[in-house]
């Protein structure tokens, strides 16, 4: 069997579908003029993307080494994920508009609404990953027991993540760069149904990174 690529190796598998995914990105796009709820998607939407670059980045260039800037990249590459799909499709006018002159968001569950709506209704991802591992997230954004966990079970105090950890984090950080641009694509084809279409079209026949190592 096979020994698993190093962390190093298996990040540039993962930039390779970035990559793959942000060229059809690139082509689509929203008219200009619209009101604030497409320029703010676009703008978490795109954040969520560059996040999940900038993990990844970190982890091709630097390793396990840098493992811990990357883990506390997970929250806000999500949240900005979160944001922006329950913007795209819940949030009022008068929401949309207290979050962009007061930087503040309703007081409720917006996974909930979220997943009152299809096709999100067929895959809570959102409330999962809340029960699953948001208190992690926080903990590794805000510098709580999970880094200093992770920073202090070596022999000195430094990062000793476990590979496969990192491993699973990067898988995690390519679903969630491809759902950023399949939430670009439901907005932008309300303006041009065509090329969305193309777009996910392409986006289907992206393997992820560990079934192209698997030869799948």
């Amino acid at each position: 069997m096979n020994s698993p690529p190093s962390v190093e190796d298996y990040a540039a598998h993962i930039a390779a579908t970035l990559n793959q995914f942000a060229a059809q990105g690139t082509r689509l796009s929203i008219p200009a003029g619209l009101p604030d709820r497409y320029q703010v998607v676009w703008a978490e939407l795109r954040f969520a993307f560059d996040n999940a670059a900038a993990i990844t980045s970190l982890l091709h260039h630097h390793g396990a080494e840098f493992a811990g800037p990357a883990f506390a990249l997970l929250r806000p590459m999500n949240e900005a994920l979160k944001r922006g799909t329950w913007i795209a499709f819940c949030a009022s006018d008068d929401e949309i508009h207290k979050f962009v002159t007061e930087d503040v968001l309703p007081k409720r569950n917006l996974a909930a609404d979220i997943e009152k709506i299809p096709p999100f209704d067929q895959f809570p991802m959102f409330s999962q990953q809340y029960v699953n591992a948001w208190d992690k997230f926080h903990s590794f954004t805000h510098a709580g027991s999970q880094i200093v966990g992770a920073y202090t079970m070596g022999e000195g105090i430094g990062p000793a993540f476990p590979e496969n950890d990192i491993r699973a984090m990067l898988d995690h950080v390519e679903a969630i760069a491809c759902m950023a641009i399949q939430v670009m694509v439901m907005i932008a084809g309300d303006f041009d149904r065509d090329r969305a279409n193309e777009v996910l079209t392409e986006l289907d026949r992206i393997k992820p990174a560990n079934t192209r190592l698997a030869g799948v």
